[in-house]
């Protein structure tokens, strides 16, 4: 399993809501080793301290950003 950046910044609601996004972006990617995991992890977070809170946005900029999505 990826290394995720802790959600300690962040309140609970937020929280469940990046987990919820990455559980998405994972999903999406399939048997993707877990250094690109760990990327798509890290572009939730810095997402969501940017003020992000919609998961389907989080996930697909996260995948977009990642070079995953055009």
């Amino acid at each position: 399993m990826a290394q995720v950046p802790p959600f300690a910044n962040f309140d609970p609601e937020t929280a469940a809501i990046l987990g919820v996004a990455y559980d998405e972006a994972v999903a999406r990617l399939l048997d993707q080793p877990d250094a690109v995991l760990e990327l798509v992890a890290k572009r939730l977070v810095a997402l969501a301290t940017r003020g992000e809170r919609n998961i389907h946005k989080l996930c697909d900029e996260a995948l977009i950003g990642e070079g995953f999505l055009n």
